[in-house]
């Protein structure tokens, strides 16, 4: 620009030079005007003027090479602004991402209540466990539910009708995060209705399930000195009777013990307190000992961002606590609670930055505990899968080889059809280097004619053929 500039000075100097020339000659060209003023002076002025300009533009041109080095200096500055800006945009993005927060819909209930859960900022369309938990941290009980698509959360927890009166805390576990409420468990007190001179009478037992050596409290309140009479009836229909008296300040324990052989199973406690009738149903189990810890996830290898879950057997309504730990050595953790048939199911899930490699998770149930272990790898797609048989006719009795590339540690499935459509299947697991083979016998009894197996992995297949030579 500033060169551009100089020219177009440098061009209007010119022509006033050359418009100054022109009027000198004329008015010298005319002797009866003797007095003419002399512009050379001026036109000197002019002169040393321009060769300033071209001094100047010469100069310019010089530091062209140095404007250029500047100008490519400031492009390079302006790509490295641009990438910071979008960095620190996308680290304002995350840090917006909404924490997960849990609203209940009081923060008082009675044992058999339903609490009302809504939750936002959970891990959209993933599982999220909903757990509550006493003053002591011991879990009382555990569910799942899912979060939409925006990451939130509406669930209704349904409370034991056994709960003991107390502090306690419902959790929320999405992912890494957790959130937790407090809530209070109230009891129903002693309500005495003045017009009708009757008392309400309530009644619980401290657990929800025993084993065969435990002992059942039943604790309640009621009319003062009155008495209280409960039959305790078994699956069968067998039953144990107790009586008490309600205390002074309108409370009363009863005690069943269960050390002779009761069944396991649902059992039920009717009581009676002047004519007013509650029931409470509990279940009785064996003895730990008698059930077996058992593990085992429901896949070998998992691809980053799979939910990787783990069940097995356990001791009815006991908590069953997994460790998932990273080939360099990070935790994470999951609970839940084993079923009254003794099964149990546990979910841990996974995201892309997680290590690739062997992991293992930790199960412990009570005083057992077991380790099963599996392989997490990355998404698959990157992968090819291939398969060929080792010849294009075989004789019957030959052992069909199905080799070929797949996702590395992966299960490889092979299904073979005959002709007339009976099927054999088999299957292998691929090297780390992603090479497998799957093996197929055959017998002198199988069809001849044109075969194919149907190879899969990861969602992929293919399909291979070959020809079975009749019998010669």
């Amino acid at each position: 620009m500033a060169i551009a500039l100089g020219v177009l000075t440098l061009l209007a100097a010119s022509a006033a030079v050359y418009e100054i020339l022109t009027v000198n000659t004329q008015i010298q060209a005319r002797p009866e005007q003797p007095q003419v003023q002399n512009y050379s002076s001026e036109i000197k002025s002019f002169k040393s003027q321009i060769d300033s300009i071209n001094s100047q533009i010469s100069s310019m041109s010089g530091n062209l090479s140095t404007l250029n080095i500047l100008k490519n200096n400031l492009i390079d500055i302006r790509a490295k602004l641009i990438d910071l800006q979008n960095k620190n945009d996308q680290l304002q993005t995350a840090s917006t991402q909404p924490a997960l927060a849990v609203v209940l819909d009081k923060s008082s209930y009675f044992p058999g209540d339903t609490i009302k859960i809504a939750a936002t900022g959970a891990t959209p369309l993933k599982v999220v466990k909903v757990q509550l938990l006493d003053d002591s941290g011991f879990l009382v009980s555990t569910s799942q539910t899912w979060a939409d698509s925006a990451g939130k959360i509406m669930y209704n927890m349904q409370l034991s009708g056994a709960l003991l009166p107390g502090n306690y805390q419902v959790k929320l576990l999405s992912g890494q995060d957790v959130e937790s409420q407090a809530i209070i468990i109230q009891t129903t007190g002693t309500i005495y209705n003045s017009s009708t001179g009757v008392y309400s009478f309530t009644a619980q037992t401290d657990k929800s399930v025993y084993q065969t050596s435990d002992l059942i409290e039943v604790m309640g309140k009621g009319q003062p000195n009155t008495s209280v009479s409960g039959v305790l009836s078994s699956p069968t229909g067998k039953t144990y009777t107790a009586n008490t008296t309600i205390q002074p300040d309108g409370t009363f324990y009863m005690f069943y013990s269960t050390s002779q052989p009761y069944e396991t199973g649902s059992w039920h406690i009717t009581l009676t307190n002047l004519g007013q009738t509650k029931v409470i149903y509990t279940s009785i189990t064996s003895s730990s000992n008698s059930y077996t810890l058992t593990a085992q996830t429901d896949k070998l290898t998992y691809q980053k961002g799979d939910t990787i879950e783990v069940s097995g057997t356990g001791t009815p309504y006991t908590t069953v606590t997994g460790v998932m730990t990273s080939p360099s050595g990070n935790t994470f953790s999951s609970s839940t609670t084993v079923l009254a048939d003794g099964s149990y199911s546990m979910l841990f899930s996974t995201s892309q930055s997680y290590e690739t490699g062997t992991w293992y998770i930790g199960v412990t149930n009570g005083a057992q505990n077991s380790i099963v272990s599996f392989y997490l790898q990355s998404p698959t797609t990157s992968y090819p899968f291939t398969a060929q048989t080792g010849r294009s006719i075989y004789h019957k009795g030959d052992t069909i080889v199905v080799s070929g590339v797949a996702a590395p540690n992966t299960t490889v499935d092979g299904v073979m059809t005959s002709q007339s459509g009976n099927t054999y299947s088999s299957h292998a697991t691929a090297r780390p280097d992603g090479s497998y083979s799957v093996f197929f016998s055959t017998t002198s009894s199988y069809e001849a004619g044109n075969w194919y197996i149907t190879m899969t992995n990861v969602g992929r297949s293919t399909v291979v053929y070959f020809y079975m030579e009749p019998s010669g």
